[in-house]
């Protein structure tokens, strides 16, 4: 629902119902072009507006335009699971494991689990 509020937004529309808006999400969004990063910027800023007054600002300041970008999302590592798992180690320490374990010791604890 919050990517509703961001294509009205985007198609310079107001919609019906801006309960869903959510400023994190749409802050997040609009920090991808370069043309409405400086309006998320400020919206981070002024966190403590309520979202109707933000909607308000965001659907007036941003002009309308087609904009789409893929959501970065983190690559799955299969090696960084088998030692988080094997080790049960937190996100750090998995980290710090995987930059000390050789390829050899890493790939030997794979067989483990294969």
């Amino acid at each position: 629902m919050p990517f509703k509020i961001i294509n009205a937004i985007n198609a310079g529309k107001v919609p019906d119902d801006i309960s869903a808006y959510n400023p994190y999400i749409t802050n997040i969004n609009f920090s991808f072009f370069p043309d409405t990063l400086f309006f998320a910027q400020m919206m981070n800023m002024s966190y403590a507006l309520e979202p109707k007054y933000q909607f308000a600002f965001l659907s007036a300041a941003i002009r309308p335009a087609k904009r789409w970008q893929k959501w970065l999302k983190k690559e799955k590592n299969d090696k960084y699971d088998v030692i988080r798992n094997h080790f049960q180690f937190s996100d750090q320490k998995t980290k710090e494991a995987l930059a000390i374990l050789s390829d050899e010791q890493i790939a030997s604890i794979t067989k483990l689990y294969a």
